[in-house]
């Protein structure tokens, strides 16, 4: 899903709510906070949330936005909510289908929250890697140390594994390389 489908999917989300007079709300985290908040990434296969406000009518009002919009049916799940922490960070983004009393609120997390969790799971696919090299670079975490010291700050009880320390330390050299160095592959393809 791309940033106009999520907009036509959150709109349409908050006119049902509107509608039966239901005031939802969820906070935006993962994919689909990256999609919508920055630039580098276009698309997004789901969107992870928690919902916080209108919990079973907005997941019944999703189901029919995704049957009328021919969108997969967990297009908008809480499956992503292990990986929240305790210290969560998130910003209103946007009332649809408009400012009122009744609609859906949603909530982005914040890009250094973002980039907590995206360390903190880090996999050696799919977009992780690009996007902890987008994120770190545009939040000028550019050191190993930088990044765990985020990780530390929402995850004080979590221990990142030494193997995803190596892939850090992996995408920060690879970031501050000179541009001629890193080629044209990227931080996200350092052919392991």
């Amino acid at each position: 899903m791309d940033k106009p489908t999520l907009e036509r999917a959150f709109t349409r989300l908050g006119q049902l709510l509107r509608e039966r007079r239901v005031a939802g709300e969820i906070a935006v985290f993962g994919g689909a906070a990256i999609v919508l908040g920055f630039d580098f990434r276009t698309a997004t296969e789901d969107v992870d949330a928690v919902i916080n406000r209108g919990h079973g009518e907005v997941v019944k009002a999703q189901e029919e936005v995704g049957a009328e919009m021919d969108l997969p049916p967990n297009w908008l799940n809480e499956q992503g909510t292990t990986y929240l922490s305790k210290q969560q960070d998130f910003n209103l983004f946007r009332t649809y289908p408009s400012e009122g009393r009744f609609g859906l609120r949603v909530l982005l997390a914040a890009p250094q929250y973002v980039l907590a969790m995206k360390v903190l799971s880090l996999r050696g696919f799919g977009h992780d890697v690009e996007d902890v090299a987008e994120l770190a670079q545009r939040l000028g975490c550019t050191a190993p140390e930088h990044l765990l010291q985020l990780v530390k700050r929402y995850y004080p009880d979590e221990q990142v594994p030494p193997e995803k320390v190596i892939r850090i330390r992996d995408i920060v050299r690879q970031l501050n390389a000179p541009d001629d160095s890193k080629g044209s592959r990227g931080p996200g393809h350092s052919g392991v």
